[in-house]
C-alpha cells in the first residue's frame, strides 16, 4: 500500500511539472499580478546554478535570490526535483539550428556543435542524472531540429531515434568529461597543456612496450604530446567521432537501398 501511494504520488508530481513546462500549470491569482511566478523561480535558480553549480540551488537560496520567503516558493513548485526538472527545459530556450535541408550531414554536425554549446553555457546540466527521455517544449524542440537534420537520410523514425540518442550521448560524455579535467586540473593548479604533458611524460616512463605494444608506438610518435596552439580539449575529439558514425549511418542507408 505504502508503494502504490509513492508511485502515485510520483506519477502525480510528474503530471503537475509536465503541466508547469507546457504552460497550462501556473496557478491562477486574482487580482494584481502576483510578484512571483514559476518562470522567475527557474530562472533565477538557473542564474544561480550558473555562476555556482548546481549544488548551490536551494529553495532557501532561490527564495532570496527572488526577494521572498522559502515557503512562498512552495506555492509554485513543489520542492528542489521538480524545480531541477524545469531548470533542464527552461535552459534549452534558445532555438535551435534550423536544418537547410540541403546537406543533412552538416545539418546534423551543425546540431551537435549547437548542443556542446548549449552544455558550455550552462555546465551544471552534465551534473543531473536523467530519469528519463525529454518532455519539456524546449528540449523537444532540440530533438526535433536534430531529427528534421538527419531526416535527409532516409531512415525509419526508430533507425533517427536511436542515431540521435547515441549522438546525445556522446556529446553529453564528452562535455563531462572535459567539464571534469577542467575542474581537476584547476583544482591542482595547472593548465591543460601542462596536465597533457604530464600524462605524455608518465606514459614514456611506465608504458613497457612488450607489455603494450600498440599504446608504447602510439606514445612513441608524439600522439600524446601537446602541439602549441593546438585544441586540447575534447571537442576534436567529439568531431572525428561525429563524423565516423554519420559515415557509418550513410554507408547503412546506402546498402538498404541497394
Amino acid at each position: 500500500m505504502v508503494v502504490k501511494d509513492e508511485r502515485t504520488a510520483m506519477t502525480s508530481d510528474h503530471g503537475r511539472t509536465l503541466e508547469l513546462l507546457w504552460g497550462g500549470g501556473e496557478r491562477p491569482a486574482r487580482g494584481p499580478k502576483p510578484a512571483l511566478s514559476v518562470d522567475k523561480i527557474v530562472r533565477a535558480a538557473i542564474d544561480l546554478a550558473d555562476k555556482e553549480g548546481i549544488d548551490a540551488v536551494s529553495m532557501q537560496r532561490v527564495a532570496a535570490a527572488v526577494g521572498k520567503t522559502t515557503m512562498s516558493l512552495y506555492r509554485y513548485v513543489s520542492g528542489k526535483d521538480q524545480l531541477v526538472e524545469l531548470m533542464m527545459d527552461y535552459a534549452a530556450e534558445d532555438a535551435p539550428p534550423v536544418p537547410a535541408g540541403q546537406d543533412w550531414r552538416a545539418d546534423v554536425v551543425a546540431w551537435v556543435r549547437a548542443v556542446w554549446a548549449l552544455l558550455e553555457r550552462h555546465p551544471w546540466i552534465l551534473r543531473i542524472p536523467l530519469h528519463g527521455p525529454p518532455s519539456g517544449p524546449r528540449q523537444l524542440a532540440w530533438l526535433e531540429a536534430g531529427l528534421r537534420a538527419m531526416s535527409g537520410l532516409g531512415l525509419t523514425g526508430g533507425e533517427m531515434i536511436a542515431a540521435m540518442t547515441f549522438l546525445d550521448g556522446a556529446v553529453r560524455e564528452l562535455a563531462r568529461l572535459g567539464l571534469d579535467m577542467s575542474e581537476a586540473q584547476r583544482e591542482a593548479g595547472v593548465t591543460t597543456q601542462e596536465a597533457d604533458a604530464d600524462f605524455a611524460a608518465a606514459l614514456r616512463r611506465f608504458v613497457d612496450p612488450v607489455r603494450f605494444p600498440t599504446l608504447a608506438s602510439t606514445v612513441a610518435d608524439g600522439t600524446f604530446d601537446p602541439e602549441p596552439g593546438a585544441d586540447t580539449s575534447v571537442l576534436p575529439d567529439l568531431e572525428f567521432g561525429v563524423q565516423r558514425l554519420l559515415d557509418g549511418l550513410e554507408a547503412y542507408a546506402r546498402r538498404r537501398e541497394t
